[in-house]
């Protein structure tokens, strides 16, 4: 019996999951090395700030890698941050303040903990609580850089979604070190 008969036969009798595997130490890999910014197919003025704050985010810190990750749905996204397989997104301030509070649709996922870096007047780039400091503030002082282009500013401090720490000591003028 050659090599090939012989590994389709001891595959034949094994359910199709048995062949199946998981990415996620890759995906693990893949999000510490490239700034992904999460954005959703059903929201395309969010999907094509995501694709300028990309842009800027790579010229501006070209070692961030910052690219857009496409979600197909808004709950996808609340899937991803809410599990730790997304740090960044934008969502429209209606959405964010739902999943914080974890109001409909995204009642399944929330409440959960949000931080804004910027807003635009429609939309934030929110993050997950344990985004570094100093990732916030490098992300919050690239961008606002651009602020007139963007139409962007340091999001406001408000109960529902805080302002990041990192952002905000960019909006005070403060500098905040690299860790070694």
């Amino acid at each position: 019996m050659n090599r090939r008969r012989f590994v389709a036969a001891m595959f034949a009798g094994l359910p199709l999951p048995a062949l199946a595997h998981t990415p996620y130490r890759q995906w693990k890999v893949f999000r510490q090395r490239y700034l992904l910014i999460t954005t959703s197919r059903t929201d395309p003025a969010g999907d094509a700030l995501g694709d300028r704050f990309a842009e800027v985010l790579l010229a501006e810190l070209p070692q961030s890698r910052a690219m857009v990750s496409r979600a197909i749905n808004l709950e996808r996204i609340a899937s991803l941050i809410t599990t730790d397989q997304a740090n960044i997104a934008i969502l429209d301030d209606a959405s964010a303040r739902a999943l914080v509070r974890g109001d409909a649709p995204f009642a399944d996922y929330g409440p959960f903990p949000l931080q804004a870096i910027v807003q635009t007047d429609t939309h934030r780039l929110i993050c997950r609580e344990d985004v570094p400091l100093h990732h916030g503030y490098m992300i919050a002082g690239a961008l606002m850089d651009h602020a007139a282009d963007l139409g962007i500013r340091i999001a406001a401090a408000e109960d529902a979604i805080p302002v990041h720490p990192g952002a905000a000591a960019y909006s005070r003028g403060e500098e905040i070190e690299a860790p070694q």
